[in-house]
């Protein structure tokens, strides 16, 4: 008979550590990694995150070259052959179920801003609950594209876009407007007298 009675609340299994076991989901959507849009890529820093996440970041970086981690601010320069090249992380991969160990090839357009699916060897079976064959990743920052908007338009354009600006052309239409109806009562009232 044990002198110290068992604590009821203690877990029945010692302590796992869990710093042996790789994280199986991404740390930027928590979105559990597999081996289509979320396969783990690993940046230069051992960061890992779903392709998927990199990609958005790259659609809306101004240095479409590099990505940098959001977790260190570290930057990864991509492949020649682009994001997707990018090192699938092993370790998270080999905990995958089996048939989701074999990576989907992937293509990037960052000009499209889109991840698409290229056609799947028969051979490999359909990932399980995956049935996008593409995903939008939203317009991509060009900054020679940004600065083509900024100095488009007309000079009136842009002035009303400042504050300032606004506020004295907003002024300037109530001080207008009020100076007419003074006028016309003006007008008005000097005809009933005649």
């Amino acid at each position: 008979m044990d002198l110290y009675p068992k604590d009821p609340y203690a877990p029945d299994d010692p302590p796992v550590d869990n710093d042996c076991f790789p994280d199986l989901e991404c740390a930027v959507c928590f979105s559990q990694f597999n081996n289509v849009f979320n396969t783990p890529k690993m940046l230069e820093c051992k960061h890992t995150f779903c392709l998927e996440c990199l990609a958005r970041m790259n659609v809306k970086s101004s240095q479409p070259e590099t990505i940098q981690c959001p977790l260190c601010r570290a930057y990864t320069p991509l492949p020649a052959l682009g994001l997707p090249k990018l090192a699938t992380d092993p370790a998270v991969l080999s905990y995958l179920p089996e048939a989701m160990q074999r990576v989907y090839s992937i293509r990037f357009n960052r000009d499209r801003g889109k991840l698409q699916v290229k056609r799947a060897p028969s051979s490999v079976p359909p990932c399980p609950g995956e049935s996008r064959h593409s995903v939008d990743l939203g317009v991509p920052v060009d900054s020679e594209d940004s600065d083509r908007r900024s100095q488009s338009g007309s000079f009136c354009t842009r002035l009303i876009r400042m504050p300032l600006c606004k506020g004295l052309f907003m002024a300037s239409g109530v001080l207008i407007m009020v100076s007419l109806t003074i006028g016309i009562v003006i007008i008005l009232s000097q005809n009933k007298k005649q």
